[in-house]
C-alpha cells in the first residue's frame, strides 16, 4: 500500500481516505435536508473498524454532519484505535444541535474556532485534532490572515497537529497555501469534473489534494439509471442548487451518458466502477487522496480493494480525456 505524507506534516497517510458525512445522520441546511438519511450507527462504527483493519488510517468529518453525530461516532469507534487513525475534521458553520440545524451563516472568528475546535475533540473523545480545515469554501481575502493566526495558535498549543482549508476557490486556496504553514486542500474531484487546476496548485505547494465527491455523490457506483429516484431526505434528492450531479433526486442524463462513454476503461482489469473511478484520480497525481463515503462495511471493502491494483495507465488516462474531451465540444 502506497502511504504519504499528509503535505509537509510528518503524518502518513493512507493512499485512500473515507468521507464521514453520511454517518451523521438526518440533518438540515437552512430548512433543507443536507444528510443522507437514516443510518445505522452499529454499522457505521463496524464499517470505520473494518477500515483500520485493511490499512485506511484517513477520516474526514465536519462539525455540522449530523450536528456533531459523525464526530461522536468517529469518536466511539477510534476509542483504543486513535493512535491508528488520522482524523479531520472542519468549521465554519453554525448550527443549532439541539434542532440538527445548520445555518449557511459563517463564523470564522478566532473566538469561534477556538470554541469549535473544542466542542470537535469533546465529540472525538481526543486531546488533538490531526487536520483541522475551514469548511467554508469562499472567505474574504482580508479575513485570511486572521484565520491563519487562529489555527497557528492551536497548531503551537497541540490542539491540532495541521490544517487545512476545503475549497474550490484557488486563487484563495493559493493565497492560502503561501501565507501559512498549511498541508492540504480539500475539493471536489473526479473523472466527471476533471479539471485539475487544484491538483496542480497542490502539487506547487507541496499539498495533499483530499478529493471529496471522487464518486460524485454514488453516481459513479454504477447503481444509478435515468429512472432512479431518491427521497427527499437525502441531499441527493433535495432542493440545494449546489448538488452537481443529481437534480430532484434524479441523476442527470449528462453525467450518466458521460459514464457510460468511459465505463469499459474504467472497469478494466477487473475493477468495479467504484474501484476504476478511485484509480482515475490516483492517476493524475501522487498527490491525491480521495475520500469516497463511508456508510457500511460493504462499502469500505469495495473501496479499499481499488489500492492493490492501482492507478490507471497513462494511456487509459489519456483514452479517458480524449472521450471526454470530444464530447465536451459536442
Amino acid at each position: 500500500m502506497r502511504m504519504n505524507n499528509l503535505g509537509k506534516s510528518e503524518m502518513v497517510v493512507s493512499p485512500l481516505g473515507f468521507g464521514c458525512w453520511a454517518i451523521g445522520g438526518p440533518f438540515w441546511l437552512d430548512g433543507i435536508p443536507d444528510g443522507w438519511g437514516e443510518v445505522d450507527d452499529r454499522e457505521s462504527v463496524r464499517a470505520i473498524k473494518r477500515a483500520l483493519d485493511l490499512g485506511i488510517n484517513f477520516f474526514d468529518t465536519a462539525d455540522v454532519y449530523g450536528t456533531g453525530h459523525s464526530e461522536e461516532i468517529i469518536g466511539s469507534a477510534l476509542q483504543g484505535r486513535r493512535h491508528e487513525a488520522v482524523v479531520a475534521t472542519k468549521f465554519g458553520f453554525t448550527y443549532d444541535a439541539s434542532t440538527r440545524n445548520v445555518y449557511s451563516k459563517i463564523n470564522i472568528s478566532a473566538p469561534y474556532i477556538r470554541e469549535a475546535c473544542e466542542a470537535s475533540l469533546k465529540r472525538l473523545k481526543t486531546d488533538y485534532i490531526d487536520l483541522y480545515q475551514i469548511h467554508a469554501g469562499d472567505i474574504p481575502f482580508s479575513q485570511i490572515d486572521a484565520v491563519i493566526e487562529a489555527l497557528e495558535s492551536l497548531k503551537q498549543q497541540g490542539l491540532v497537529r495541521a490544517y487545512g482549508w476545503s475549497t474550490s476557490n484557488t486563487a484563495g486556496a493559493e493565497m492560502f497555501a503561501k501565507r501559512s504553514s498549511c498541508v492540504s486542500i480539500q475539493h471536489p474531484f473526479n473523472v466527471l469534473i476533471g479539471h485539475s487546476d487544484m491538483i496542480d496548485l497542490c502539487e506547487r505547494n507541496q499539498l495533499s489534494s483530499i478529493d471529496n465527491a471522487p464518486l460524485a455523490m454514488g453516481l459513479l457506483s454504477g447503481k444509478f439509471q435515468k429512472s432512479s429516484r431518491l427521497p427527499s431526505d437525502d441531499v441527493r434528492g433535495s432542493k440545494h442548487e449546489w448538488v452537481l450531479y443529481f437534480k430532484d433526486g434524479q441523476p442527470k442524463a449528462e453525467y450518466l451518458e458521460a459514464l457510460e462513454a468511459v465505463r469499459e476503461i474504467l472497469t478494466s482489469d477487473n475493477r468495479s466502477l467504484v474501484q476504476g473511478a478511485l484509480a482515475w484520480i490516483w492517476g493524475k497525481s501522487d498527490c491525491t487522496i480521495p475520500i469516497p463515503g463511508l456508510k457500511n462495511v460493504k462499502q469500505v471493502e469495495e473501496a479499499a480493494a481499488a489500492i492493490s491494483a492501482g492507478p490507471l495507465a497513462p494511456e487509459q488516462m489519456k483514452e479517458i480525456d480524449s472521450i471526454l474531451h470530444t464530447r465536451q465540444e459536442t
